[in-house]
């Protein structure tokens, strides 16, 4: 019979025939390590009792937590701007960010940001850098866009750093905090107009009739009911319902062209889902232009062919020309800086003129929030078909 081993206090035999050495410490055996030879786990007992003595001691397990750390603290501080970029997006569309706003997102960070600094690891980014790339930017592509590439990025850093909104509890930070400190970026600085631009009943007559025919009634629906591009793109036949004396027009839906392709979306808020009276001095033109398109009730009041949407671009082409042509035959009336979304701000400024008071003319243009919808509910729809009819006289005088 093989003589069994006899082995110090504190030092074991392994299944594998290693020596393990072991100590107590703060009333636990803490592990010192498995040894090939006896003797050096000896002298690993005796070295790990005199640090203890010496109040040095590790035990293992903490040193192990301690590498992990530092492992991971280097592999997040070689992490880039572009591998969080990528992450930053993913974060976006699973957080129910709308898909033109996430374009507008990406197409900032890889025009403006990432070609700087999307090669250098996240941690390593600067207040000093973040203003010089700020100072650069406004530079070379106006306060504007400059502006807004700020506030994206600025965005971006605090995703990095764990505080964007909605973020999980669970993500750990690859920052400390944003370096996004450039003081007065994130503030609007608006271009110096006397006033935004309103187009006269003449010039709006003129538009409408020299764009082609089947675009006739899209401007008038901008200009006279202040209806967004969008909107107007994603209006089916039962979207107009007739009321007493005119129509009335549902917007519920919008199209979108930020991104690859066209796709239909709801309105960025619950405001923005309405319904608006026509003035009655459009009946003809809305009769007209529904007896073109399709009977089914879902078909598009303005299709590019058959069911197809239209594009954003082929609209606002269309309204360039004949602005342009009303600018060269009316140079002293000229539409300066009037854009399609001009329309917009004419009716509503027309609207306001009627009569119409700041709860009602956000009714119209659909722009708020739930909450403050709230707060405007006796905007009622006779009044609202009141102050379509104002609108009537304006574009036909009695």
């Amino acid at each position: 019979m093989a003589k069994t081993e006899k082995l110090p206090t504190g030092i074991n035999r392994t299944p594998k025939g290693k020596y393990r050495a072991r100590v107590y410490f703060q009333g636990r055996q803490q592990s010192i390590g498995q040894f090939d030879t006896l003797t050096d786990a000896k002298a690993g007992l005796s070295i790990a009792k005199s640090e203890i003595v010496r109040g040095v001691f590790v035990p293992m397990s903490t040193r192990k937590a301690q590498a992990k750390q530092e492992q991971q603290a280097q592999e997040r501080s070689a992490i880039t701007v572009d591998q969080v970029v990528e992450d930053y997006l993913k974060f976006l569309r699973t957080s129910g960010k709308a898909r033109g706003t996430i374009y507008t997102y990406e197409s900032r960070m890889r025009t403006h940001l990432q070609p700087k600094l999307g090669h250098r690891p996240i941690a390593d980014i600067t207040v000093k850098e973040i203003e010089d790339w700020f100072e650069e930017l406004t530079k070379t592509r106006g306060r504007s866009v400059s502006r807004s590439v700020y506030l994206t990025t600025s965005a971006f850093f605090n995703y990095a750093a764990g505080n964007a909104r909605g973020q999980s509890s669970a993500f750990e930070p690859l920052i400390d905090h944003s370096p996004c400190k450039v003081s007065g970026a994130a503030k609007h600085h608006p271009e110096r107009r006397d006033s935004e631009p309103v187009a006269s009943l003449e010039a709006v007559n003129f538009v409408a009739e020299s764009v082609p025919t089947d675009t006739r009634l899209a401007i008038l629906l901008a200009a006279w009911c202040a209806l967004r591009m969008g909107e107007i793109l994603a209006l089916q036949r039962q979207d107009f319902q007739e009321g007493e004396g005119h129509f009335w027009v549902s917007i519920t839906k919008q199209i979108q062209a930020r991104g690859k392709g066209l796709y239909e979306t709801e309105p960025k808020s619950e405001a923005g889902v309405r319904t608006v009276p026509v003035p009655a001095a459009l009946n003809n033109d809305v009769i007209r232009h529904l007896r073109t398109i399709g009977d089914a009730k879902s078909a598009l009041v303005f299709p590019r062919a058959g069911e197809k949407w239209n594009h954003p671009n082929t609209l606002r082409k269309r309204f360039n020309n004949a602005r342009d042509l009303w600018n060269a035959e009316h140079p002293n009336d000229a539409l300066e800086y009037f854009t399609f979304h001009s329309l917009r701000h004419t009716a509503l400024t027309r609207i306001g003129q009627a009569g119409a008071t700041l709860e009602e003319l956000k009714r119209y243009a659909g722009h708020s929030s739930a909450e403050v919808v709230a707060k405007y509910q006796h905007a009622t729809r006779d009044r609202l078909a009141m102050l379509a009819g104002q609108l009537s006289d304006q574009i036909k005088p009695k």
